[in-house]
């Protein structure tokens, strides 16, 4: 009738419980925390987003791990449903200030987040189930309960004022109606960048005082639903079949044959029952004694009704002992049968979490085994008490009349050997398993110390994180001699963090006690961000945070290049992070992408909150704020830069993608008068600006987000196809391409430009079709630039590690890569052929109707042909 199934445990993916409930309708609801890493576990398991209705954030909202994954998670619902989507907290000025932040990568039209106070007064209900929060206060030393007490005494017009601020801003964020920018392509959303980019929010301190966060817990009961009709006794008492029936179901009174009053009760079974549930979230230490004395949980009213709990959900933090003597008292005050299910650092297993994936960098490792780790997780599994279970992912009890059932089955438990077996050895009678790691220490084969070089593609999606893919992020370790004790040791430079990015870290640098994990923390000294779009931002603040807690000791300096927004998101988020490095901002060297750019840029003034609020009230949205010109980077801090990253030259250029992105290009001092230079695009249409600052690099990371197939959507979304991508590489004259952000269309697949014979007919057909569009990059030309087989081409997976010397090694393989897509069923492979082959005449259809859209009717000449089918040229 109803189930309860554990979304996510604590693991090095996902680093907070989420449970999600799912009532008789099929309608869905998510209670607990909202991880970085959540909304990829609901596509990894087939859950569908249209069915989502409101999330319950239990607890109390202080760490970034904890909504990381609610941005992500809310662009993906309201994409999937068109409509908003309920957030019930305990503190809504909190989560609204929360929400404010977000707004410089945040925007959805007619779909807002309705952020809702659960106030301990008000029932939230459905047709099928009501929802009783319990908030919890935390236990005050003294001068904090004085300093609580004279907040409540103040003058709260204040905070009335700010949070009226903060309530227009963020209704900006998720308008009903938008201005149009989109120049007839429909594409209003990546352009369009309001007043409310560029609002200088409240201090925090305004909107919550000095008062502490409630931790929010919830009660749970599904409403009792009638019992079965009997038509028998019915028919007995003189009532006949057909619209009395219908009646005497609803509830009403009917007369029978002979007069006399027939009551529902008469010829209804009894009602049906079920056990409540309750979501116990206690933070930390401070808010134990309250919890566990609260009455709130044994409480009886007419709306709780009388049913006996059946299943307790406790998520503690890490500080709290739930074997203490006080502890298991209180969870004695339960019936005997209700099942306690126990979120705790102790016996939470890091197991496998993404498995798709994770089978995929499986079959990749049995091809190129010194390029790829297998993901991290533990083997052990960690016990629990006898009178409790463990929370696990997939975990899920179905709650009947009767009582509440477990069922286990899809609990991960699997080793790497037997995955290995079951989805490798069975198709590849050949390959051998292996688990060793990938080395971070020198090569021993290296000519040059340029060759030392490590390029770690830990995401190469685009957009969202898929089964196959998480969103964008790279890590770049570059080698460099050290003058004092003439080693070759190395530096981290992380370009653009996706959501989750500390996850993908963990999983492949977490073996051996995490000692790699450590050396890339040591090692890692600058982040560059290209833009502002969730997918490539979502994860930097988490790995700010372990970059932090690592390096506390010491006194080293983490470089951020950014857009500007993005340092005031920090500033403003740093605000709420109730942890010891909330502080440390002095840490972090901000420098924005605008400053190491050829030309001056300029940033946007903002507004302080009441000039906005004065503004919108009076329709004067439109008018541009003040532009100043963009500081340049001091000589102090370029020194320090550079003694502290061993750079040369830093540049950037504008990206053809949206407002505020840029591409990048960083020349590096190796030693012994050896250079090295690399160059990542981030999102982009094809550049010029980009092939300037980037010419005669050693490597390239160009995103290739679609095929060539898909060259309207990518004109429309300002993104690059695959060929495209390689002219750009030829056009800087640079021999070694790493392609990434791929369209979740890929999935394991991809179609490999096999040949230069290949690559030539397809840049002459996409030639022909683009002819004097401004970004056809096929009509430049350089001199000296290089074959297409003169080109090493590497094509991207997540937690893929290449050595400079190495980009070209994986093109022997492009036909071993392909065939691990292949399904061991021959007949079910052609079915999924002939569908590729109908999708693909669907978007020849669609392309061209959109270049005819683009160009206007009778200029459309149509290239059917430039691209083979799925199946064609593949040598399979």
């Amino acid at each position: 009738m109803f189930s309860v199934t554990t979304v996510c445990h604590r693991t090095s993916d996902t680093k907070h419980p989420l449970l999600m409930i799912t009532n008789r309708e099929g309608n869905r609801f998510f209670f607990g925390k909202v991880p970085e890493g959540a909304q990829r576990v609901l596509n990894e398991n087939g859950f569908r987003m249209s069915k989502v209705r409101s999330i319950f954030m239990t607890g109390i909202i202080s760490l970034w791990s904890e909504i990381g994954g609610l941005p992500g998670l809310f662009l993906t619902v309201s994409d999937a449903v068109s409509r908003g989507l309920d957030v019930y907290v305990s503190s809504s000025s909190v989560m609204k200030y929360v929400v404010a932040t977000w707004r410089y990568f945040v925007f959805r039209r007619d779909s807002p987040l309705n952020v809702v106070a659960a106030n301990e007064d008000a029932v939230i209900a459905d047709a099928s189930a009501a929802f009783f929060p319990v908030q919890i206060a935390p236990s005050l030393l003294p001068h904090v309960l004085q300093s609580s007490q004279a907040e409540t005494q103040s003058d709260p017009s204040m905070k009335a004022k700010v949070m009226a601020q903060i309530d227009k801003l963020t209704s900006l964020m998720f308008p009903s109606s938008t201005p149009s920018t989109e120049n007839g392509n429909g594409n209003t959303e990546m352009q369009y960048v309001g007043i409310q980019s560029f609002v200088r929010l409240p201090e925090l301190c305004q909107v919550t005082g000095s008062q502490p966060q409630k931790s929010l817990n919830f009660i749970i009961r599904f409403l009792p639903t009638r019992g079965k009709f009997n038509p028998k006794r019915a028919k007995e008492l003189g009532i006949l079949p057909g619209h009395d029936f219908k009646r005497l179901t609803s509830g009403e009174l009917v007369n029978n044959s002979n007069g006399d009053v027939v009551h529902p009760h008469q010829v209804m079974g009894d009602a049906k029952t079920f056990p409540k549930i309750a979501v116990i979230d206690i933070p930390n230490q401070k808010y134990l004694e309250n919890t566990i004395k609260s009455p709130e949980w044994f409480k009886i009213t007419e709306d709780r009704g009388d049913e006996q709990y059946g299943l307790v959900y406790h998520f503690l933090g890490d500080d709290i002992d739930f074997q203490l003597e006080e502890y298991l008292s209180f969870i004695n005050r339960f019936p005997a049968d209700c099942t306690h299910v126990m979120s705790h650092c102790s016996i939470a297993d890091d197991t496998l979490v993404f498995k798709t994936s994770s089978i995929h960098i499986l079959k990749l490792k049995s091809i190129m085994n010194n390029n790829f780790n297998l993901p991290f997780f533990e083997d052990v599994q960690k016990q629990a008490p006898a009178s409790l279970i463990k929370l696990q992912s997939l975990q899920t009890f179905k709650i009947e009349s009767n009582g509440v059932t477990s069922d286990n089955s899809l609990v991960q438990s699997e080793s790497w050997p037997t995955l290995f077996e079951k989805h490798v050895k069975s198709t590849c009678p050949n390959a051998e398993f292996s688990d060793s790691v990938v080395p971070l220490g020198p090569l021993s084969n290296a000519v040059s110390l340029k060759d030392h070089v490590q390029i770690v593609t830990l995401g190469t999606g685009s957009a969202l994180p898929s089964i196959h893919r998480n969103v964008l992020s790279n890590l770049i370790r570059v080698p460099f001699l050290d003058p004092e004790t003439n080693q070759i040791r190395f530096r981290g430079f992380m370009l653009d963090g996706g959501e989750n990015t500390i996850g993908m870290l963990l999983r492949n640098y977490g073996h051996e006690q995490r000692a790699q994990l450590n050396q890339i923390l040591d090692e890692l000294c600058l982040i560059f961000l290209s833009h502002l779009h969730a997918d490539h931002n979502l994860g930097i603040i988490t790995v700010i945070t372990a970059w932090l807690e690592h390096n506390s000791n010491n006194l080293k300096k983490l470089y951020l290049v950014v857009p500007f927004q993005y340092r005031d998101f920090l500033r403003e988020w740093f605000q709420l992070e109730d942890s010891k490095f909330k502080n440390e901002l002095n840490r972090i060297r901000f420098i924005t992408c605008a400053q190491l750019m050829r030309q001056r840029g300029f940033e946007v003034e903002p507004l302080d909150p009441e000039t906005f609020q004065s503004r919108l009230e009076k329709g004067d949205t439109s008018k541009p704020n003040p532009k100043n010109a963009t500081p340049p980077l001091s000589p102090e801090l370029w020194t320090r830069l550079q003694a502290d990253t061993g750079l040369l030259q830093f540049e950037t250029c504008p990206a053809i993608h949206c407002n505020w992105a840029y591409s990048v290009s960083m020349t590096f001092n190796l030693g012994e008068n050896e250079k090295f230079k690399i160059s990542f695009s981030g999102d982009t249409r094809p550049n010029p600006k980009f092939v300037e600052i980037g010419v005669d690099s050693d490597v390239l990371i160009h995103e290739a987000s679609l095929d060539d197939v898909n060259i309207e959507e990518a004109i429309e979304k300002k993104h690059t196809t695959l060929v495209e991508a390689v002219r750009v590489s030829q056009l800087m004259r640079c021999r070694k391409l790493v392609l990434t952000h791929f369209s979740t269309r890929f999935s394991e697949e991809f179609n490999f430009i096999m040949s230069s014979a290949e690559y030539n007919a397809l840049v002459a057909r996409l030639h022909e079709y683009l002819g004097k569009s401004p970004t056809n990059i096929f009509a430049q030309q350089v001199a000296n630039m290089p074959l297409f087989e003169d080109l090493d081409i590497c094509y991207a997976y997540d937690l893929m590690s290449v050595r400079l010397n190495e980009i070209g090694l994986q093109k022997p393989h492009f036909k071993a890569i392909q065939a691990l897509s292949l399904a061991e069923n021959t007949e079910m492979q052609m079915k999924k052929d002939e569908k590729k082959e109908r999708r693909q005449m669907k978007l020849f259809e669609k392309r061209d109707a959109k270049r005819q859209q683009r160009l206007g009717a009778g200029q459309n000449q149509s290239l059917n042909q430039s691209r083979r089918s799925p199946i064609e040229g593949k040598g399979q």
